[in-house]
């Protein structure tokens, strides 16, 4: 066995070894048969592969690509600037282009455009001016005769404007509205009018005109280079003269001289030689012809009958009439109106007044507005402005004023001060003096800053004085007492009861005025007996008024009681009658904040 595959079997396993061998040397060769043909076609077209790689980098360079049409671009606008297909291109990129700029900054265009606009804006105003000044002279001219009576009644008679009338018999001719059409197409090319008025479809009066001007020439027999030159439409004429590319048709009103003829010839033989090009090249584009509108608009002539002269004397006298009236009408006006103005302005001028509006209505003045009831009445003001009440109608509604005379006025009404007090007025404040009873004081107090244009209320002064008054009545009463004793004499009732009333009053106006007072009770003795003795006896009396002026002291008053003994005497007398006013009691009435009410005997 291992003979038979030594033998004739492995012998048949060498040619895969052999075909090995052959497929590494057809690779080989295939090598170098490829490097051979790299090598060719390197000898071929090498150059030519070198110069498309350099183009594909110019083009993907866009740098360089700018630089390129910025040279070139020039030159093909100069070539074909006169191609209309390259116009039309150009247009929607140059409109976007210069919109956009003029949004952006429209100073630049303005810049320059400006010696351009400003005679054609100048040139435009003149010519409406000098038409409308025309326009009224003639309207002037005609508006006061005999002839312009008869055109009014003329006028109302056949429901036509006296303008209308007055054009009719002033008007020689006008061409009112002139059409360039063309002439193969019957396209309207340009439509020029006088004035505001037109047809409201020119292309439609093109093509009738067209139409008319093809029927003519169709069912009737003319010669050659014949054609339709006029026709008649009510009070309007036609007048048409034919070029080779577009004819012209005048809208004529009244009768035109035979001239207006070569004034339209004229027109259509420039338009012919202007627009030669823009007649070979027409597409249906008419906005190539806006340059023959001066030519068309050089042909809309008015004119006018020279006038035959009204009568200047007539003139002049109504005119001279008519000027007398308005300075007579114009007097009577100054003067009431000079009066009114000087009526209006006196009420402005019043306290407690405030005018609203003032002016006109059905025929008289009218006045409205505000009134302080303590206001002057508006109608005291009339004789003086030299008007009565039939002139003026006045509506007026009541408010309250805020200017001090008023203000002051209606305060001396509401509080009603009580005679002596004076009331004064500064800068809103509203300030008493004199002498009033404090009930007064204190509702004036609350009622003042209630009254329109005071903002507060300064008592202070009839407060003082009030006060001053109570104080000084209680200190002149000076109860009596026994000798040797702390009891009251014989017939001192009616000063006790006084005294009691006195401090009452000037507990209440503590409260009142949220003041305290300090109340001192001084008792004194005669000169009789040792001062060991006199002094308690004095404290004893002083304990005596204290304990019947405790109960009507109130929250405000301090009542404090002093012994002095004989120290401080009355008279100095060994008078028995003498003696007994020096066995007296005394008060003494200071200003305090104001405390708890407070009794005590001092030393």
């Amino acid at each position: 066995m291992s003979d038979a595959r030594s033998g004739p079997d492995a012998g048949a396993v060498a040619p895969p070894a052999a075909d090995a061998d052959s497929e590494s040397s057809a690779t080989r060769n295939a090598g170098g048969d490829h490097e051979s043909f790299h090598a060719l076609r390197t000898l071929l077209v090498g150059q030519e592969f070198d110069r498309l790689d350099a183009m594909h980098a110019r083009l993907d360079d866009r740098e360089a690509r700018r630089r390129d049409v910025a040279e070139v671009l020039p030159h093909v606008l100069l070539d074909h600037a006169s191609d209309p297909r390259f116009t039309h291109a150009l247009t929607p990129p140059v409109e976007r282009a210069i919109t956009a700029s003029v949004r952006q900054n429209p100073g630049p265009l303005a810049d320059a455009l400006f010696p351009v606009m400003g005679p054609a804006i100048r040139k435009a105003v003149a010519a409406a001016l000098t038409g409308m000044v025309e326009s009224l002279n003639r309207t002037l001219e005609h508006s006061l005769s005999w002839r312009s009576l008869a055109w009014r009644v003329e006028a109302m008679r056949t429901g036509k404007s006296f303008g209308e009338v007055m054009l009719l018999h002033t008007l020689v001719y006008r061409v009112e509205q002139v059409f360039l059409i063309e002439r193969p197409s019957g396209l309207l090319l340009q439509h020029v009018t006088e004035g505001e008025e037109g047809v409201r479809d020119a292309d439609m009066v093109s093509g009738m005109l067209t139409a008319i001007r093809d029927f003519v020439q169709d069912s009737f027999q003319v010669k050659d280079g014949e054609a339709l030159e006029a026709m008649n439409v009510g009070g309007l004429a036609v007048w048409i003269e034919q070029g080779p590319r577009a004819l012209i048709a005048a809208v004529i009103r009244g009768s035109a001289p035979h001239t207006l003829r070569t004034t339209l010839q004229g027109a259509i033989e420039r338009i012919h030689l202007e627009f030669s090009d823009e007649f070979e090249q027409f597409r249906g584009d008419t906005a190539a012809f806006d340059g023959a509108r001066p030519t068309l608009e050089g042909c809309l002539h008015t004119e006018y009958r020279a006038n035959a002269g009204p009568n200047h004397r007539t003139l002049w006298i109504a005119l001279g009439a008519i000027a007398v009236a308005l300075m007579v009408w114009a007097g009577f006006s100054l003067r009431a109106r000079s009066r009114w103005n000087g009526y209006v302005d006196t009420l402005r001028a019043e306290p407690g007044i405030v005018v609203v509006s003032a002016g006109r209505r059905d025929g008289r003045y009218a006045v409205s507005g505000l009134r302080d009831p303590l206001a002057r009445d508006p109608a005291s003001f009339l004789a003086g402005a030299g008007l009565t009440a039939a002139d003026v109608d006045g509506k007026w509604e009541t408010y309250h004023a805020a200017a001090a005379p008023l203000a002051l006025a209606r305060a001396r009404d509401v509080l009603q001060a009580p005679e002596g007090v004076t009331l004064t007025l500064n800068d809103g404040a509203l300030t008493a003096t004199g002498a009033a009873p404090l009930d007064w004081i204190a509702e004036a107090s609350r009622l003042a800053r209630l009254v329109p244009g005071v903002e507060k209320f300064d008592g202070t002064a009839v407060t003082d004085a009030a006060v001053r008054n109570l104080m000084n009545e209680a200190q002149a009463i000076v109860p009596l007492f026994a000798k040797g004793q702390s009891t009251f004499a014989e017939a001192q009732e009616e000063n006790v009861r006084q005294l009691m009333a006195r401090v009452g009053e000037l507990a209440r106006a503590a409260a009142i005025l949220r003041q305290g007072f300090r109340v001192e009770v001084i008792g004194h003795t005669d000169a009789d007996g040792v001062p060991e003795a006199n002094l308690p006896l004095s404290r004893a009396r002083a304990e005596q008024v204290v304990q019947l002026l405790t109960p009507i002291a109130g929250a405000r008053l301090e009542i404090v009681g002093i012994g002095v003994g004989s120290d401080d005497p009355a008279v100095t007398s060994t008078l028995e009658a003498d003696k007994q006013r020096n066995r007296r009691v005394t008060l003494k009435v200071t200003s305090i904040p104001a405390t708890a009410t407070s009794r005590s005997v001092q030393p």
